[in-house]
Formats: C-alpha cells, sequence, structure tokens
C-alpha cells in the first residue's frame, strides 16, 4: 500500500511540475496541504506559491487582465488579488471582489482561523480544476492521475465561488455567477451524487457578461436580407457589399476594437523572454508566443493581430499538426496542413515585416499511441471519450510544438499558446447550426430562435465540454493557454447580435457560416482564407476516424484497477498550478 501511494504521488507531482515548472513550494496547514506550481508570467520575478499570511493562504493559477498597470506596481497578478481578498472586512466584501475579475482563473483561498476554504472557477470556466473525493481524502487540483482507485474526480462546475470548512466536508455553500436555470441544477445534482456532498446555494453574483438576457440589438442589418437584396458573381463582391452597409461596417469596427484588446492583453501580459532564455531573465527576440494554426479562419485572424502587438524585432511560432493516416502512409498533407501554407502565404503577404515560424508537427501512429497510453490519457482525466482523447492530442501535440522547421528540426520556445477556442460556438460554425435554422419547419422567425436556442446551449456548456481539459493538455507542455474569443467583452457583443447577424445559412458553407467573422477576417485582409472551410481540428488534423462514434468511451480510459489506500496521515490535499 505504501508503495502504491508512493507511485501515485510521484506521478502526481511529475504532472504539476510540468505545469507549473519556475517554482514549487508546499505549507501545511493543520490537516490540510497546500501545494504551488508556477509557470511565471506577471510581475517582475517570480512569485512563489502557495501566497501566505498570518491569516489567510491563496493558490491562484490564472491571469488578471483589468488590473492598472499603476496599480499592480510591477507585482504579480496572484500578489494583487492575495492583498484584496486577505483584506475584505466580511465575507461579503470578499464575494463582491470575484465580480470585478476579469480573465482565466482557478483558485482556493483558505481562512485560517475558521478553517474555511473559498475555491472557484472563473465564470466562463477558462482554467482547470478538478475535485475529488472519498471516505479518506478531500482534493482539489488543476490536474490528477488517473488510477481509478476508489476516486470520486469531476472537474469543478464553473458555477461560482465554493465555501466549504474542512472539519465539516458533507456540507458546501455556493455563491452563483448566475441565477440558476435548470442546466445549472443540474451540474449541481451531480456534483453532489459524485462527491456525496450537500451544497447550499446563496445569493448570486451578479456579472454583466453572465446575463441570460441578450441585450437590445444595437445594429439594424440582417444578413439574410442583404444577400437576398444583390447579385454577385464572386464571393468577394458579396463581401464587399456586406461592408458597404453602415451598421455592418459600424458592428465590425466595434467588434475589432474589443477582439485588438483581448488579443493585445493576452501576448503583452508575460515575460519578456521566452522559455530558452528564461535563466538569465535577459529580454530576447525569440517566439515567447505561438499560435495553434490550422490555417482556418480562427487562427489567421488571431496572427494578424497578434503581430500588431508584438515587438517586430520578435519571431512568433505558427504551429500546424498532422497525424499519419493509414490512407496516405508518411505523406502528412492532411487537410489542416494543406490550409495552414495557404493561409501562411497570405499572412506574409498582409504581414511582410514579420519573422513567422511555420512549424510542421507531424506525429506517427506509434508516437501518438505511446504518448497516450503512458501519459496524456492522464490529462484528458476525468473526460474519457474517443472526442476527448482526439482533441486531448491533437493540442498536447500541437503545443508540445516539437517538429520541423523549412525541413530542419525545430522546438518552440514559446511560453504562451494562442487558440482560436469559442469561435465556433460563439458565430455558428458547426453543422448543428446550420440544421437548426436549414431543417425547422417553421416561419423565418422561428427558425431564428430556434437557431439563438442551438446557439445558446453550445455557448452554456462549452466550459464543461472543453475548456478545462484543453487547459490540463496545454499546461503540461509548460505553456499557457489564451483564448482571445472567450473574453468577457467579446463574449458579451457578440452574445448581443442576433443570429442573422452572427451568420447566414442561405449562403454557402465556407461563406455563410460564422459570417461575422469571416467578414472581419475579409476586412482586416484575409481575402483568401476567410473562404476556407471550418474542420474540427481532430479531421482536419486526421487523428480521429469519422466511422467512431465520439461520444464513445475511449479505450486507453479503461480504468486501471489497484489496490491503493492512503498512507500518510494528510486527509485535505490541494495541489495547484
Amino acid at each position: 500500500q505504501l508503495l502504491n501511494t508512493i507511485f501515485y504521488f510521484q506521478n502526481l507531482m511529475k504532472i504539476l511540475e510540468n505545469r507549473g515548472p519556475n517554482a514549487t513550494r508546499f505549507k501545511e496547514c493543520g490537516s490540510a496541504l497546500f501545494g504551488g506550481f508556477v509557470l511565471w508570467h506577471q510581475g517582475t520575478e517570480i512569485c512563489v506559491q502557495p501566497l501566505e499570511s498570518d491569516s489567510h493562504l491563496l493558490l491562484f493559477n490564472g491571469d488578471i487582465f483589468n488590473i492598472n498597470n499603476s496599480e499592480l506596481r510591477n507585482m504579480s497578478d496572484s500578489q494583487w488579488i492575495f492583498g484584496k481578498l486577505s483584506n475584505a472586512k466580511d465575507e461579503c466584501e470578499l464575494i463582491s471582489y470575484f465580480k470585478t475579475i476579469e480573465g482565466p482563473y482557478s483558485i482556493i483561498f483558505y481562512d485560517k482561523a475558521n478553517k474555511i476554504i473559498y475555491f472557484a472557477r472563473d465564470s466562463l470556466g477558462r482554467n482547470s480544476l478538478l475535485i475529488e473525493k472519498n471516505y479518506e481524502h478531500f482534493r482539489l487540483l488543476s490536474t490528477s492521475f488517473n488510477t481509478n482507485m476508489e476516486n470520486n474526480t469531476m472537474e469543478l462546475p464553473p458555477l461560482g465561488i465554493y465555501k466549504i470548512n474542512i472539519e465539516d466536508l458533507q456540507n458546501c455553500c455556493l455563491f452563483p455567477w448566475r441565477i440558476p436555470d435548470e442546466n445549472w441544477h443540474a451540474q449541481i445534482e451531480q456534483l453532489e451524487k459524485s462527491c456525496d456532498i450537500v451544497i447550499k446555494i446563496r445569493n448570486h453574483i451578479e456579472c454583466q457578461w453572465l446575463s441570460s438576457e441578450l441585450k437590445d440589438k444595437k445594429y439594424n442589418f440582417n444578413f439574410y436580407d442583404l444577400a437576398n437584396s444583390e447579385t454577385y458573381s464572386t464571393t468577394s463582391e458579396l463581401y464587399d457589399f456586406f461592408l458597404k452597409n453602415t451598421d455592418v461596417l459600424n458592428a465590425i469596427h466595434q467588434f475589432s476594437v474589443l477582439i485588438e484588446e483581448s488579443v493585445k492583453k493576452r501576448v503583452q501580459y508575460t515575460a519578456s523572454c521566452c522559455a530558452s532564455c528564461l535563466g538569465n531573465l535577459n529580454s530576447c527576440n525569440h517566439s515567447k508566443i505561438a499560435i495553434l494554426f490550422s490555417g482556418g479562419i480562427d487562427c489567421s485572424i488571431l496572427a494578424v493581430l497578434c503581430d500588431k502587438f508584438i515587438p517586430k524585432t520578435d519571431s512568433i511560432d505558427l504551429v500546424n499538426v498532422a497525424f499519419e493516416s493509414t490512407r496516405t502512409d508518411s505523406n502528412w498533407d492532411v487537410p489542416d496542413r494543406i490550409s495552414g501554407k495557404s493561409s501562411f502565404k497570405n499572412l506574409k503577404d498582409i504581414c511582410p515585416d514579420r519573422k513567422w515560424n511555420f512549424i510542421e508537427v507531424n506525429v506517427s501512429k506509434k508516437e501518438l499511441h505511446h504518448y497516450l497510453s503512458v501519459h496524456i490519457k492522464h490529462l484528458i482525466y476525468p473526460l474519457n471519450t474517443v472526442l476527448d482523447e482526439s482533441i486531448g492530442c491533437a493540442f498536447w501535440f500541437a503545443s508540445r510544438a516539437m517538429g520541423l522547421k523549412d525541413d530542419s528540426k525545430w522546438k518552440s520556445s514559446a511560453r504562451v499558446v494562442i487558440l482560436g477556442s469559442g469561435a465556433d460556438e460563439l458565430f455558428g460554425g458547426y453543422v448543428r447550426h446550420k440544421n437548426a435554422y436549414i431543417r425547422h419547419n417553421g416561419t423565418e422567425e422561428e427558425k431564428q430562435l430556434n437557431l439563438l436556442n442551438e446557439l445558446e446551449k453550445d455557448w452554456n456548456r462549452i466550459p464543461s465540454r472543453n475548456l478545462a481539459r484543453d487547459d490540463r493538455v496545454i499546461s503540461d507542455n509548460g505553456k499557457t493557454p489564451r483564448a482571445p474569443f472567450i473574453e468577457e467583452h467579446v463574449v458579451n457583443f457578440v452574445r448581443s447580435l442576433s443570429p442573422n447577424q452572427r451568420c447566414c445559412f442561405l449562403l454557402e458553407d465556407g461563406i455563410g457560416d460564422k459570417l461575422f467573422l469571416r467578414l472581419y477576417g475579409y476586412y482586416v485582409g484575409l481575402k483568401s482564407s476567410a473562404f476556407l472551410k471550418k474542420r474540427a481540428i481532430q479531421f482536419g488534423s486526421r487523428i480521429a476516424n469519422k466511422k467512431q462514434n465520439a461520444a464513445d468511451r475511449s479505450s486507453y480510459m479503461v480504468k486501471i484497477y489497484f489496490s491503493l489506500k492512503m498512507a500518510i496521515c494528510l486527509k485535505f490535499l490541494f495541489y495547484f498550478q
């Protein structure tokens, strides 16, 4: 039993150290052990965690993007939020601080005197936090190790601020981010059942960007009406016609302001040296930013905007992943490789002064099987479907970014990975969005309402479907994932647009799906990338077999049964990056 325990914690420590390679610290508070693993980005020096005072302790994994620089005074965002929470005069003031934070995070805050832990994922669910509980222990972790030894492990639903006393683990309080709905209650019931816990609901925390009611329509345009009012011979002519509409152009301008600000913060809030030069802490011109680059409109837009806010002396990595396919043998020209090279040419024309590193990551079946069976499956856990396996592997190999640049071996030195996540959910990029409109038998108004319901359903479940998994998988390579489309103000703006202002399914695939976003890409110069058809990463990279059912359980996630009992006295374990 002791050997099994050692085996488990050795592997758990290794996975956590991969996420936070720059500093590690442990703090014991009575029967609780807190461990921090830091990947440094903000502040003039590494901020080792946990942060501790006589009365409180903090573990914070994330980025706060809306703090005034004068208020930070060269401290890290972790130090800033620790000061705010520690100095709160009461619980009401403490909880209220969370309303003001913008950015992806997960957090554990411990009140020593009252033995109370507050813990949460941000309201958009962008960072991972797992909860594990059985009769012997209670754990909160950024990532886990899949032994399946009588653990009840699940991703903590990002529903609000949780509060629990470590001397009473059967009862928990929750301050919701928003007024609970049916889906919200279903997640609570699942959490209560999995962890054998009773959750009491307190007053909700009002976050403007999480309002269930869309704002009143600001812009008076309808892509369906516009498309029907004009004859055109080329798609470019149609897009030019759209952009002549004053309301369309005003909406494009407003979106441009918001997405530019989101990208700016996500590429500039990091250290001035790359992973290779971090030891000497000197600034360098190597790549600090990598973009997962399939060539689609989402990542191409982000590449153009990254070029705008990263010093011209720095290179930027574009990482394109392909998996070995039986039918193509060693031919790596999968759909995403072809579209990636095409969009890369377009990008070089738009941004000729930038040094771009186009990194081709080629993954053989043998390499895929090895890393999935011994390592990646633990990062995907507790999710376990074929879809989780496919996307998780694609993101892990892409973010590792070991491949070829101009036929020579190359490894990215970036410590931040930019993702296009969220664009499909927001702008109507999935086939099910098209089907919600095309296949609905009703009036035009009813068809649009059905599409809106499908868009809202997709958006509301995005935190539980992939964001935490992607955070675990990418962070394992010592890199921080950042998704500019999933930003509070960007989300609020896009969701204020009606479906007929986001997409138009009267037009062909690659033209009408995600129409607003494609139009913006066309507006910033992506004349060819704007019309590329969407392919999910698991199909574009050829890792997935279309004959498989995405919801089936992955064969790699079969339970590993062996006897493992806790052989240490510590009961409450909080391992975190």
